[in-house]
């Protein structure tokens, strides 16, 4: 039996809206060896996460496959899946 993947987002969050961001990125020696600091940071909040190798080339190809399932407009286009739902 699978576990089921949360939402993304919040659908219910009146605050959920488009808002500057910006990405960062860099590399740093901890003491389990070199991490990539990846950083999101918006008017409201900053959030760091530091990964290894093997989890940044796995975000690395699930960013370049969500932008790659874009419309030209902006919008993900939703796809869905064999158990009917989108994903």
């Amino acid at each position: 039996m699978t576990t089921p993947q949360p939402q993304p987002f919040d659908a219910a969050n009146d605050l959920l809206a488009e808002t500057p961001a910006q990405l960062l990125t860099a590399l740093i020696e901890t003491p389990a060896g070199q991490r990539l600091a990846l950083t999101v940071r918006t008017a409201s909040t900053t959030l760091t996460v530091l990964l290894g190798a093997a989890d940044a080339k796995a975000w690395a190809a699930t960013l370049a496959q969500a932008a790659g399932a874009m419309s030209s407009s902006g919008l993900i286009v939703a796809t869905v899946n064999g158990n009917g739902k989108a994903g």
